[in-house]
């Protein structure tokens, strides 16, 4: 997952840089609720934040809503690609089972 700051505007036409976060492809798979604050644990870490969200200006300004849509879209009836995924001790329970019958 890659992820960048990007300038949002809402629907009262306020604006605020938040985080988002996007497969390889470019697809937005969800964003920060809340904008972000510039607070970091050195003067050095300060300054990188300033240039992201510097750099977020170069991009197209994204609307709350359209990115919220697009992010339901998403997860509405697209099938998760976590979704065979089992715990680990089933696993291990299901391959003893298997082990035991000769399977």
């Amino acid at each position: 997952m890659i992820w960048t700051y990007r300038v949002f505007r809402n629907n009262q036409g306020r604006y605020s840089i938040r985080e988002v976060f996007y497969e390889p492809d470019g697809t937005i798979v969800a964003y920060g609720q809340a904008p972000v604050v510039v607070v970091g644990a050195s003067l050095e870490e300060l300054l990188q934040l300033i240039k992201w969200f510097k750099d977020a200006f170069d991009l197209p300004v994204l609307s709350i809503e359209e990115v919220e849509a697009q992010v339901a879209k998403q997860t509405t009836g697209v099938k998760s690609k976590h979704e065979n995924n089992i715990i680990l001790n089933d696993l291990i329970a299901q391959l003893s089972t298997e082990i035991d019958s000769g399977e």
